[in-house]
């Protein structure tokens, strides 16, 4: 079974996560896509790497099965370079929201939610 992650380092995400169990994206402009990965990082800086994220993200929830998320609109692309990070992961996107099962919290490395 194919499993999907998100990796997160932006406290108003986390915040709505929190407050209203619901995965989205934050961002209008890009009509809330929300990006997924299929694979599982126990490591932040990898993440990062192979995702080619901003920053280095402090929380991972997931694991979402495949066949649970809402109508995918790009289905198993590889990340492109970006923010100086070298891409290569496998990416998902949807601009459906997911309500939320878990939230893991890299620094305490525990379940807060």
């Amino acid at each position: 079974m194919i499993e999907c992650y998100r990796y997160i380092s932006q406290q108003v995400e986390k915040d709505q996560i929190i407050n209203e169990r619901k995965i989205q994206s934050i961002n209008a402009a890009t009509n809330y896509a929300t990006w997924y990965t299929i694979t599982r990082y126990d490591d932040e800086n990898t993440a990062q790497q192979e995702l080619a994220l901003p920053l280095i993200p402090s929380f991972r929830i997931g694991p979402i099965r495949l066949d649970e998320m809402p109508n995918l609109s790009i289905l198993f692309r590889s990340v492109a370079p970006a923010f100086g990070q070298p891409g290569g992961g496998i990416e998902v996107m949807t601009e459906l929201p997911i309500w939320l099962f878990g939230l893991w919290d890299f620094g305490s490395n525990i379940w807060i939610l």
